[in-house]
């Protein structure tokens, strides 16, 4: 992968849901935007940028080397919304898996990515950077 791969985030999910034969969707624009400034401002993580993490004590923290492709089967039900760091590239971009279980298999897909993962109506916070998964309820 080159340089430029991580501007292809959302492309590149959807490539992967693609060859894997998962239902997914991307929310864009207004809408998008209203999502994750609501996401970001109930859960106020205390870094939404480069290693994203939430940094609550009432978090659960897991190992990204012994979790990163099983996590989703025990954590995520149902449809999850995934976004990334609101840079220039990934601004007002929602990736949403119809089923949240399948995720992890989408990351044996993927290069190595930081992303926050929610539902639509809000109930958690997961954010997985290169090193944890942080998880809130």
């Amino acid at each position: 992968m080159g340089n430029t791969d991580f501007l292809y985030r959302i492309k590149e999910l959807e490539e992967a849901a693609r060859k894997k034969s998962l239902e997914y969707s991307v929310i864009e624009g207004e809408k998008a935007k209203e999502f994750i400034s609501t996401t970001l401002e109930k859960f106020k993580p205390f870094r939404a940028a480069g290693h994203l993490g939430i940094g609550s004590e009432e978090s659960i923290i897991l190992s990204i080397e012994e979790n990163e492709f099983t996590f989703s089967e025990k954590y995520l039900s149902g449809p999850v919304y995934v976004f990334f760091e609101q840079d220039y590239y990934n601004k007002n971009q929602i990736f949403v898996l119809k089923e949240g279980a399948f995720f992890s298999k989408l990351l044996f897909e993927c290069s190595q990515l930081e992303y926050f993962i929610t539902n639509e109506k809000n109930d958690y916070l997961i954010s997985v950077n290169w090193y944890a998964i942080e998880i809130l309820k």
